[in-house]
């Protein structure tokens, strides 16, 4: 495991790769961009996810020689992700949000993590255009700005702001979605789906939400050509933030967190039990 000045070195680092993905963005911003379909018209990469994951790679392999990279674009690679999380790697989501960038939203980012033994350690989160940069390290807490950030003091679901985010026009799992809202809503304060999962993530980090939570994942199966359920170029660096900003997290299922799964991400473990509660009736 690593010691707390490299853990320093991996988080700066991180931050650095996700500027460099950030200027990518930066840079095609407003231009008309193709879209290179992945299995759902709805799920998109251009020129800038390709671009920016290049610019993150570069930064990796400049301080880093030598270590892997994953990025969410590398399709080709995926089966080597569970290894990796063990061993040591780096991943990214170069364009979180690529849905919200083309469509002219602020409301993107650059994603960088750092996860060895199961478990993140660096990471960093940035949005160019909002100028905010979420980052931490593994026992050394999380920062806005470089300003220490905290989850909210929220203990109660029904005093809760829940966010949730949905993409994809299986019907299945529209329905899927719809029950689980509608279960949820009576229990809450309110329901925002905001855009991409970092945004929501960042915000219960930070206070600005209390629980975040993919409402309309099934786990019956992995994705089509994936030997995993979730995002871990996301999940790594949402894991370590919000545990370093003093909040809790549990698989979707229950348990410890998952990098490899879906998460549940709340200001405090009371909120997850109670979640869960309303789930299970």
């Amino acid at each position: 495991m690593t010691d707390a000045a490299e853990l320093q070195l991996r988080r700066e680092v991180a931050i650095d790769a996700a500027r460099a993905a950030a200027e990518v963005h930066l840079r095609y911003r407003g231009q008309r961009l193709d879209r290179d379909l992945h299995d759902d018209p709805v799920d998109y990469a251009t020129r800038v996810d390709f671009e920016a994951q290049d610019a993150v790679k570069a930064v990796v392999a400049r301080r880093f020689p030598g270590e892997t990279v994953i990025g969410e674009e590398d399709t080709d690679r995926y089966d080597e992700v569970a290894g990796l999380v063990q061993s040591g790697c780096w991943f990214t989501d170069p364009l979180d949000g690529t849905a919200d960038y083309v469509h002219g939203s602020p409301h993107f980012s650059a994603i960088v993590s750092y996860v060895e033994a199961g478990q993140p350690l660096a990471c960093a989160v940035y949005f160019p255009v909002l100028n905010e940069l979420f980052s931490a390290a593994k026992g050394q807490g999380a920062t806005l700005n470089e300003k220490p950030m905290h989850v909210s003091s929220v203990k109660q679901l029904s005093g809760a702001i829940l966010a949730t985010a949905f993409r994809g026009s299986d019907p299945e799992r529209i329905s899927h979605l719809t029950q689980r809202i509608q279960k949820v809503l009576p229990h809450i304060e309110a329901l925002r789906l905001p855009g991409a999962p970092g945004v929501m993530a960042c915000a219960v980090a930070s206070g600005r939400y209390d629980v975040f939570t993919m409402m309309g994942q099934a786990l019956e199966a992995p994705p089509a050509g994936r030997p995993f359920f979730g995002q871990p170029w996301e999940t790594a660096a949402f894991v370590l933030l919000v545990q370093e900003a003093g909040g809790a997290v549990a698989g979707l299922k229950g348990g410890p967190p998952d990098v490899l799964g879906y998460n549940v991400f709340a200001a405090s473990q009371q909120l997850i039990d109670q979640l869960a509660a309303v789930m299970a009736d």
